[in-house]
């Protein structure tokens, strides 16, 4: 990679506007649980009568779904660092991405939806994550010197601890964006749960930042020149071997994850390159 970009004024401006930290100055939120209500009652009703139908009904009555594996279909309320958080499982790809289509886009296909492996919905009135089978940032087990069959029950576990990282931040300060600096916080969360351990290489290969079948890192920064993009790539090296780093830490070891969540909100991108 290219050690001495040089960016004209605009990108510079550009780069910097994205690299802020927008987590800086926040006040924490107390959490609201409200949406839980509703949830409980869907949860119930789903053990009771099958997740399908009852995702049909109170889900996506508009646009009902015809699902392929029904009984790959689940819905749970997971008790997590960041609180209750629904999470309707679909054991089918299919299925996955008809939820997407049908209960967040309200029936329109959202593009390259086939690389997408969860959805974290965050309304007025409802909060919940929709979690696929598919490998994670679709990278195949070979890539990692994995089994097929722990890499797939590994990639559940980082999406779900991946998104209530998102559930976190939106519960706490209400935001969760497709950006670097979240990118960074929720990927070490998910490979920590899945793992016990944080390995920067394994996330620049769900970036595309180490040849292999990952590409992540180009939707985080669209709107970005390539200049811009590449100096951003650059940066998210560097952070990522920072995390890498601090999670051999007694510090990070003694932490919770609502605690490394905060530490990492608080110190941004340029906070996880001084890790190192």
């Amino acid at each position: 990679m290219n050690q001495d970009i040089e960016l004209d004024s605009s990108e510079n401006q550009a780069l910097a506007e994205y690299l802020q930290n927008r987590y800086t100055g926040c006040i924490e939120l107390t959490p609201n649980e409200e949406y839980l209500n509703g949830w409980k009652n869907i949860a119930a009703l789903a053990d009771y009568f099958g997740a399908d139908r009852i995702i049909n009904q109170k889900l996506c009555k508009d646009f009902p779904i015809r699902f392929k594996a029904p009984g790959q279909l689940k819905i749970e309320l997971y008790e997590s660092f960041a609180g209750v958080v629904p999470v309707i499982y679909a054991g089918d790809t299919e299925d996955f991405e008809e939820l997407v289509t049908n209960i967040v886009y309200k029936g329109f296909r959202p593009d390259n939806i086939e690389k997408t492996g969860a959805s974290f919905v965050s309304g007025k009135v409802t909060r919940f994550i929709i979690l696929s089978s598919k490998p994670y940032s679709n990278v195949p087990a070979e890539e990692l010197g994995l089994d097929d069959r722990l890499w797939q029950e590994k990639s559940l576990l980082i999406r779900r601890s991946h998104e209530c990282t998102h559930f976190y931040t939106k519960q706490h300060y209400g935001m969760a964006d497709n950006l670097l600096h979240d990118e960074l916080m929720a990927d070490l969360i998910g490979l920590w749960d899945s793992f016990g351990y944080y390995r920067a290489e394994w996330f620049l290969k769900f970036m595309g930042l180490i040849p292999g079948s990952g590409d992540r890192l180009k939707v985080y920064t669209k709107g970005l020149s390539q200049k811009a993009a590449d100096k951003a790539a650059e940066l998210a090296v560097q952070a990522a071997k920072g995390l890498e780093v601090w999670s051999k830490t007694e510090t990070f070891l003694s932490m919770s994850n609502a605690d490394r969540i905060k530490f990492m909100c608080q110190i941004g991108i340029e906070g996880m390159i001084n890790l190192n």
